[in-house]
């Protein structure tokens, strides 16, 4: 190695000129599997970080090594042949020229010398890019560290070693929430700021004077790093472009990140200057029939699993039984990613902790490999053809789950088809783009009416709907129906008046076409109406009628429905004794396990109580409200029973207790067009407990408490909301109370830890960040606490640390 080349490493490691942020878990896993075992490999997509992660770990443990670390940087060698001389090299040992007679091995005589020359050494190698000459490096290996028990290996590749004894660690990009997804909050003030915004900062203000992170825009740099899916070289390349670009146009242009991403560091390796340059070099790593899967699978925007693969990706030169082949090839090179657990349903309530649903293992791409993905679809001319195969793909689940919704299997149905959330809002993109995919479009939005009710996305179907509609602007039945899902969803935004005139546009189809099942929707609709607007006569008619139609087409779940609303006509107009009366009779009719209907009538239950002051009793029915809603993510009725709750806190004098839950439910009601539903009598109510409790705390503590509330996550929230109460033995059986007995005194020093940190609402990753362990270590002391306190969520650990008043 040449002088001039020397002076850029300390101690045989590239002296590091920028500061690493954030991956403290990480480097205390790499440090720790280093430590029990002889080769590791990180593995990552392209600019993940898998050097700087490497390089770091192997700085922290130079001391356990008293013949050194030695780096040996391999992208830009091609001949895999030269591999040991690569290595000679930065060792410091002459190269051999005389070839040996050992063709199972590389340069075997270079080979034999470094073998002798580490035999009695205890060192760390650092091979660096392995992944085109992952072969070589694999030979490379085994022969060292068979024949040298001093000699530990790490390796950095974008695909497997696939050697004797080596174990693989995932890389994952920074953590870079959705600012768009209720849970993340990553825009709001006062929310944490993540390692990848911290990157996306530090960076940008190097090269831009002045640049910090203001509240003006937090929500600006944590929709970018999202956007760039926390990989830290797309980061670094968009803070760059602070020098000429504001962050709105940076934003603006993320679309074609392929050609706005350029021109990084002149020091960096040529593969990582540009985001393309890094991405051409994992496509050039992968067979042909590797790349054709590759941009066919770009249709999907989220998740997937094989069996879709193989429906919507075989084709033209390349058959169905060959994409299994080339998935795993694909997940080999850290293109495709496996899906882990923190990944899979991530509701505002919580993390519902599986890798795979119903035993089927779920795959998903970067955004950014799936946009290099779609130019080559483009490309190839199939971008129309398998996007149509895509839609009709997610027409098929949502017409499955229309069907079924409102049933026992309610729960699983709706975590289901919210993993498939991603690639159904492209498949209604791609249908509105097209006026002859429209009415699939229409009758696709129509069929996930239960999901956007459910999922507390009434705002999300309003607009797929709102957008489709015109476009199929002929009577139909698909149109029918549309009419009748818009109509609810919009009385559901607080828009009684257009509510109900789309309603009445579908009972004109529906008398032409003799749909008793829509007239039954249209009347179901108009009685909710009636309870909107507080004429719990009117509704009575209506939902009589709806109740009637149901009935005779032998649909009890929707029998169920209209008696509900009818329950809650009476619960706002001050006939609480009437909603209680009938609500034996409408829970009768739901299945047990549904959780939809049951949670606005069991919060009508709460709130009739709350008005005949009966406090105790409504406490407990809210408590179990509260707990049955988080398992769908019923977020309205979450808003309307943490809102209920407070007005009993008020009422008792709890005013503290009071003015968290007033902030907490009026942070989830910003998700809906109109807090409460407009209902007038709910705001009455909602005005009155303010009234006292900011009267009983003075206008700054009573701020003070509403903006902690606010600032909560959601089933930090919940626990809190709910604290003071048991639920109600009457909850069903599967469904656990937030708070039950727990012996905290079973859990060791570690899981005390863990469990306060869940309290806090860190996600397992998080957690193990704030740790320094691995995640998996996390997974698995969460599954000791639970099972030695015997809870099912992470909301009851919540609710217990609370009750115990820990910090």
């Amino acid at each position: 190695m040449a002088d001039s080349a020397r002076t850029a490493f300390a101690g045989g490691l590239p002296v590091e000129l920028t500061r690493l942020v954030g991956r403290e878990a990480e480097l205390a896993e790499v440090a720790e599997a280093l430590g029990r075992e002889r080769l590791v490999t990180l593995m990552g997509v392209g600019g993940v970080g898998k050097t700087r992660i490497g390089l770091r770990v192997a700085r922290r443990i130079r001391e356990s090594f008293p013949a050194g670390v030695h780096f040996v940087e391999l992208s830009g060698l091609r001949d895999p042949e030269l591999l040991p001389n690569a290595v000679a090299a930065v060792v410091d040992l002459p190269e051999q020229t005389d070839a040996a007679d050992a063709p199972d091995v590389p340069d075997a005589s270079q080979l034999r010398t470094l073998i002798s020359y580490f035999s009695d050494k205890q060192l760390l190698i650092v091979l660096d890019t392995c992944e085109h000459l992952a072969d070589a490096c694999a030979q490379f290996a085994r022969a060292v560290l068979q024949s040298c028990p001093g000699v530990r290996i790490l390796a950095t590749s974008r695909r497997p070693l696939d050697a004797p004894g080596e174990l693989l660690l995932q890389i994952p990009p920074l953590d870079a929430p959705d600012p768009d997804a209720e849970r993340a909050d990553a825009g709001r003030l006062g929310s944490p700021v993540t390692d990848a915004m911290e990157l996306f900062v530090e960076r940008a203000a190097a090269v831009a004077r002045g640049f910090r992170l203001t509240d003006a825009n937090r929500g600006q740099i944590a929709r970018l790093c999202h956007r760039l899916d926390g990989i830290p070289l797309a980061i670094e390349l968009a803070a760059v472009r602070v020098r000429a670009l504001p962050l709105e146009e940076i934003l603006r242009r993320l679309d074609n990140r392929f050609r706005l991403l350029t021109g990084g560091s002149r020091a960096a390796l040529p593969r990582h200057q540009t985001l393309r340059t890094a991405t051409d070099w994992s496509h050039e790593l992968c067979s042909g029939p590797e790349q054709i899967l590759w941009r066919r699978l770009s249709v999907f925007a989220g998740e997937f699993e094989l069996t879709a693969a193989e429906q919507i990706c075989a084709g033209e030169d390349l058959s169905e039984d060959d994409v299994l082949d080339c998935l795993i090839g694909l997940v080999d090179k850290a293109i495709v990613l496996r899906v882990e657990s923190d990944d899979v349903y991530q509701s505002d309530a919580e993390s519902h902790d599986v890798s795979e649903s119903d035993g089927r293992a779920r795959y998903r791409m970067l955004d950014t490999l799936r946009e290099y993905g779609l130019e080559r679809l483009q490309a190839a001319g199939e971008e129309h053809t398998y996007a149509a195969r895509h839609r009709d793909h997610c027409l098929a689940l949502a017409r499955e789950f229309g069907l079924n919704w409102l049933t026992g299997a309610q729960a699983p149905r709706m975590r289901a088809m919210w993993r498939e959330r991603p690639s159904l809002r492209s498949a209604l993109e791609f249908c509105c783009a097209d006026p002859r995919e429209a009415a699939a479009g229409l009758e696709m939005a129509t069929a996930l009416w239960g999901l956007w009710l459910g999922m507390g996305r009434i705002v999300e179907g309003h607009y797929w709907l709102g957008r489709l509609l015109p476009l199929c602007p002929e009577p139909s039945p698909v149109r029918m129906r549309a009419l009748c899902a818009l109509g609810d969803l919009t009385l559901m935004t607080g828009h009684h008046r257009h509510g109900l005139a789309l309603s009445d546009e579908a009972a004109g189809l529906a008398e032409a076409y003799d749909d008793r099942l829509a007239l039954g929707y249209v009347a179901k609709n108009r009685g909710l109406y009636a309870t909107l607007t507080g004429d719990a006569e009117r509704a009575l008619k209506h939902v009589t009628e709806a109740r009637t139609l149901f009935a005779a087409l032998g649909e009890r779940d929707l029998e169920g429905w209209a008696l509900a609303t009818l329950c809650g006509a009476y619960a706002v107009s001050a006939q609480q004794e009437k909603s209680l009366e009938l609500y034996d009779e409408a829970i009768a009719l739901m299945d047990r396990c549904e959780r939809w209907v049951q949670g606005w009538l069991r919060w009508q239950k709460g709130c009739s109580l709350w008005g005949l002051g009966r406090f105790d009793e409504a406490k407990q029915a809210l408590s179990t409200t509260v707990v049955l809603c988080l398992e769908i993510n019923h977020t309205q009725v979450l808003a309307f029973s943490i809102d209920t709750l407070a007005w009993v806190a008020a009422a008792e004098g709890r005013y503290a207790q009071a003015a968290r839950c007033l902030g907490a439910a009026a942070k989830l009601w910003e998700k809906f067009h109109e807090p409460r539903l407009d209902i007038e009598s709910m705001h009455e109510a909602h005005r009155a407990a303010w009234s006292e409790t900011e009267r009983a705390l003075g206008v700054e503590r009573c701020r003070q408490l509403l903006d902690e509330g606010a600032a909560l996550p959601l089933q930090e929230a919940a626990a809190q909301a709910v604290a003071p109460t048991r639920a109600s033995a009457s909850a069903p059986r599967h469904t656990s109370a937030p708070a039950p007995a727990g012996n905290w005194e079973a859990l060791t020093a570690r899981e005390r830890e863990i469990a306060l940190l869940v309290a806090e609402g860190l996600s397992n990753r998080r957690i193990a960040e704030h740790l320094v362990i691995s995640k998996r270590t996390v997974d698995s002391h969460l599954e000791h606490i639970m099972a030695k306190l015997g809870y099912g969520s992470r909301t009851q650990i919540a609710s217990l640390v609370r009750s115990r008043g820990e910090p």
